[in-house]
């Protein structure tokens, strides 16, 4: 619990609140102390007040009644607990009387400050000592009754002190404010903890799980902006994951598919030799072709196999070294013209003279374009034509990686065969994905356009497909001249 995100944030709410109601706190007593502010509310209370006493003891002085009945009689009328009244004489400044019983028969001049002020009323202003810790604000107004008897009032300056009403209203406010912004900040963190946990909580079930085997598992992207991002790669690794399982899936049910074929055809010619059955030199030599083509397809069954895994797994370097790619179109065509005359194919080959040279690996070239032209052989029917064309491109054609390339080169391998249906067009250069099976003439396991395209890549190019049912198919490699890069390293596959 006290490691639940819900509880760490409604703490830190809470403190986060309290932290600031103290801070204003002790912001307002700071400001409170000696604040002009503060001195003009004084002297406005000390204006009522002196009214209000002057309204109830002027017709008793005027009428000479002694200062000490007067002040009696005004303390059983008037609240004198937080006000302190003075009658004094106005012609030698003697206390008359004081509700404190204090400083009757004392001089005014030596408690207090002097007349500081006299405001336009005809009253006076200033400081008086009435044995506080610090002087109190006076307000006196002379004359008032009978032998020039004058009244003054005095009260503790309003600033905001720890012992003054307003301090102590203060404090309630804050307390009622920091008891309502304390309820608010739990309902907002058990909202915001919600909004986040909610998710996260989604999330921890999904990978939990496909931790256990279910891998079709997706969370919807709900939450902060960071939940979202988390969400969303969530979704993509749990895609990936699926994608690798159903390869691993793909790769078992096609090698075990695969090999079995030629496994059968080796140990059953191979029994036959050895029991005697292949009679004849005829007959042995006819079954010892069968096993050497047997053995040298599934040579090239691991070998792509291997070459996938070198490749995902980071361990195939890419070599820089100036490339002609024209001659390496030209002998890949000429290796395979030779089948396409004796399947009834015409292969056209349209590469110019002046193909630029591009840098990369001529070898890992070769392999790329003997495969996209062995494909096309392989699903163009007899009569059909395979058609082979090179170009060069301006540098503003190629943008890779927010990169322009100076130029580069595009090399297109067409055919007229029965096309590849639009459901499959976008998974052909997935491992071990296979259109038609039946189709597969020579067998494979569906790694010959994974490992095309991992190869274009490292020289960071692309490579597309269009196709038309009936029609025919394309591919389209472009190369940049040069990547950039003194080694292309291929990186492993994000699984």
């Amino acid at each position: 619990m006290f490691n639940s995100l819900r509880f760490r944030l409604i703490v830190s709410y809470t403190v986060i609140i309290a932290v600031c109601l103290a801070i204003i706190a002790v912001a307002l007593t700071l400001i409170g102390r000696g604040n002009p502010l503060s001195r003009e509310l004084t002297q406005e209370r000390l204006v009522l007040t002196l009214n209000n006493v002057t309204r109830l003891i002027q017709k008793d002085l005027r009428d000479g009644m002694p200062p000490e009945q007067v002040m009696a009689d005004l303390r059983a009328r008037f609240d004198t607990l937080q006000t302190r009244v003075l009658l004094f004489t106005g012609l030698n400044r003697r206390i008359l009387a004081d509700s404190g019983d204090t400083l009757t028969g004392h001089d005014l001049s030596e408690i207090t400050t002097g007349f500081s002020a006299r405001l336009p009323d005809g009253s006076i202003t200033g400081n008086i000592n009435v044995g506080d810790k610090q002087p109190w604000t006076y307000m006196a107004r002379p004359g008032v009754g009978a032998r020039n008897t004058g009244i003054l009032v005095a009260q503790a300056p309003l600033g905001v002190t720890l012992r003054s009403p307003i301090y102590t209203q203060m404090l309630r406010q804050l307390a009622l404010s920091g008891c309502i912004g304390g309820l608010l900040s739990v309902l907002l963190a058990l909202l915001i903890a919600e909004s986040v946990s909610r998710p996260l909580r989604r999330l921890t079930k999904a990978a939990n799980a496909i931790a256990e085997g279910d891998y079709d598992q997706t969370v919807p992207i709900q939450g902060p902006t960071e939940v979202h991002e988390l969400a969303r790669n969530f979704n993509s690794m749990a895609e990936q994951v699926r994608a690798s399982q159903q390869s691993q899936r793909d790769l078992l049910a096609n090698v075990s598919h695969e090999l079995k074929t030629p496994l059968t055809s080796i140990q059953g010619f191979a029994q036959a030799i050895s029991d005697g059955a292949a009679g004849n030199a005829e007959s042995i030599r006819r079954s010892a072709g069968v096993i050497q083509d047997e053995a040298q397809r599934m040579a090239r069954m691991v070998s792509e196999l291997l070459d996938i895994a070198r490749i995902e797994s980071g361990q195939v370097v890419m070599q820089r070294e100036p490339v002609q790619l024209g001659a390496v179109l030209h002998d890949c065509t000429d290796k395979l013209a030779l089948r396409a005359q004796q399947a009834g194919m015409t292969l056209h080959v349209h590469v110019p003279d002046d193909l630029p040279v591009i840098t990369g690996d001529g070898d890992r070239l070769a392999q790329v374009f003997t495969n996209l032209i062995d494909n096309a052989l392989k699903h163009t029917p007899e009569g059909g034509q395979v058609t082979v064309v090179a170009r060069s491109l301006a540098g503003s054609s190629i943008v890779r990686r927010g990169k322009t390339w100076p130029a580069g080169v595009e090399v297109r391998v067409a055919d007229t065969g029965s096309g590849i249906p639009p459901e499959d067009l976008g998974r052909i250069f997935e491992r071990f994905y296979q259109v038609d099976k039946s189709r597969q003439r020579g067998g494979g396991l569906g790694l010959g356009l994974a490992i095309v395209k991992q190869i274009v890549e490292a020289h960071y190019g692309t490579i597309k497909a269009e196709s038309a049912l009936g029609i025919g198919s394309r591919f389209i490699v472009t190369l940049p001249l040069d990547p950039g890069a003194e080694t292309t390293q291929v990186a492993p596959r994000k699984k």
